[in-house]
């Protein structure tokens, strides 16, 4: 080999968006994670029945203090049984991955400190707790429809008719528990969520365009779903009880749009003019784009 040869040139970084980085790069997944505490470490089914058993106690102990309806409250609460029987179901022998770990806890699994810019106390920070306790609920749920969506989906592939009934029914109130998690999550003044909740997913304190367009779970539940859509739209129409399998499917399309509605509400409550943190950013890159066009 010729030692006169020039080197291969180094690797050339480039954005994802194939543009100029900014000089804030904006907010990632793991920027969405460690807002709300969320701990992405592959736990063993030890330290996830831990975490459930914790979210479950935190959220019924602060339940009672909300202004949710009792439609709203039965709702989360059906949600965290469903949570609690899969994760129960996780530990019986005859469940793929059931057998319990022997690895300790891993990090982060005990209550997390106060970011930066936390309000310590008052008002401000019960509904900065309620924020982030509603989305770690929203998480655990959403966690929870994509297993159900897994075995649902390899029910319609086995021809299990009775288990995909009983998947889109635990389907359909899971969505109508994430529904319910949204209004916890969002249960104090429009005006706080502005001056007090709102600027902690800001800068200084997250990344630029934060936005909950960075929930893996939320990604991942809607991919199974259109998966799962696109496998009952495939049925034979001499599949046994298909008709209440499509009745099935129908209710779950209802909580869908419930829970579309139902988060629609919230944004225009708490940001009536529409701007979100991902629009706002956007909108002033292209602007500072244009300047030095």
């Amino acid at each position: 080999m010729n030692s006169d040869m020039p080197p291969l040139p180094l690797p050339l970084p480039l954005t994802t968006d194939s543009r100029v980085p900014a000089r804030e790069p904006a907010a990632t997944t793991a920027d969405y994670d460690r807002y709300f505490h969320i701990a992405r470490h592959a736990p063993d089914l030890t330290s996830w029945t831990r975490g459930v058993l914790r979210l479950q106690a935190a959220v019924l102990a602060d339940l009672p203090h909300t202004g949710l309806d009792d439609s709203q409250r039965a709702a989360a609460l059906t949600g965290l049984l469903h949570a609690s029987h899969t994760t129960l179901a996780a530990w019986l022998p005859s469940a793929p991955g059931s057998e319990p770990g022997s690895t300790p806890e891993g990090p982060n699994t005990g209550h997390p400190a106060p970011s930066d810019g936390e309000p310590a106390d008052g008002p401000a920070h019960d509904a900065l707790r309620r924020w982030k306790l509603g989305h770690q609920l929203f998480h655990l749920l959403l966690t929870t429809m994509n297993s159900t969506l897994d075995d649902t989906l390899a029910a319609v592939d086995a021809a299990r008719w009775a288990s995909v009934r009983h998947g889109l029914e635990r389907l359909r109130t899971l969505y109508d528990a994430a529904t319910a998690a949204m209004a916890y999550a969002s249960d104090f003044p429009a005006s706080v969520y502005a001056n007090d909740v709102r600027p902690t997913m800001e800068p200084p304190f997250a990344p630029p365009g934060f936005s909950g367009t960075l929930n893996q779970e939320h990604r991942v539940m809607t991919e199974r779903a259109r998966a799962l859509t696109a496998a009952l739209g495939n049925l034979s129409p001499l599949t046994p009880s298909l008709a209440v399998i499509h009745h099935e499917a129908a209710l779950l399309r209802s909580a869908q749009r419930r829970n579309r509605k139902a988060h629609a509400e919230i944004c225009e409550r708490c940001v009536p003019d529409g701007a979100s943190l991902l629009r706002q950013h956007t909108t002033r890159r292209r602007s500072g784009r244009a300047t030095y066009e």
